[in-house]
């Protein structure tokens, strides 16, 4: 599959799923106003995989094919906020994007963190870039459920603590309402665990430092 044809196909499903998503809100005028805002989105995400090529190389045709169908709605999320972070001068980096599956922005949406939302990755880097692959990966398994199950995990942390019952409580201290947030509920959420522990660094009461600085990307640390 060419990167031209590749970049159709995922600006033409982030319309789609607007479209259907307008339907279900708004009916038919709901179904052309909802693909006509996410076809805006849409044509700097497609050309952004036009020209980082994320679906060169093995397994480039099945991911395409499963970001454009079962994940259509993380590939959707992903383009607005590719489309968001293109607006605030957030460069794409063609280099690092191509042949990966995903499309690679230079700068994390909040200082000191990254975040992946679809197939987009904000502010990773090699050493930490492993976890945010996983976050890639759990979107493509989970499809339209994933958005959904992440969004709930992190209501029910937030309001019933289980972690306080975890292993790990005894290396954190929760002094501040930051501190709950950071080292309570996001590293103990079901999707970040998982990454964790995939990438091989799992969390103590948050997520372990990765950069030489000891800065922090994400939903992970850098």
């Amino acid at each position: 599959m060419t990167a031209a044809i590749a970049g159709w196909v995922q600006g033409t499903a982030t319309t789609g799923v607007g479209a259907v998503m307008g339907l279900l809100a708004g009916g038919r005028v709901g179904a052309a106003v909802g693909g006509a805002l996410s076809g805006i989105f849409a044509i700097p995400f497609g050309r952004a995989v036009r020209r980082g090529e994320p679906y060169q190389g093995p397994g480039g045709l099945r991911r395409c094919i499963v970001d454009a169908t079962w994940s259509a709605p993380n590939t959707w999320a992903g383009a607005l906020f590719y489309g968001a972070l293109r607006l605030r001068g957030n460069p794409l980096d063609v280099d690092r994007t191509r042949g990966t599956g995903s499309i690679w922005l230079v700068n994390g949406v909040v200082p000191r963190y990254a975040t992946t939302i679809g197939t987009v990755k904000a502010g990773s880097n090699e050493r930490i870039d492993r976890h945010e692959e996983i976050h890639v990966l759990q979107a493509r398994l989970f499809g339209p459920l994933y958005l959904p199950l992440v969004v709930a995990n992190f209501v029910v942390a937030t309001l019933v603590p289980y972690w306080l019952l975890f292993p790990d409580r005894a290396g954190y201290t929760i002094d501040s309402v930051a501190a709950y947030f950071e080292r309570g509920v996001y590293p103990h959420v079901w999707h970040e665990l998982w990454a964790y522990r995939a990438a091989g660094r799992g969390p103590s009461g948050g997520p372990r430092r990765a950069g030489s600085k000891g800065k922090e990307t994400g939903t992970h640390r850098r």
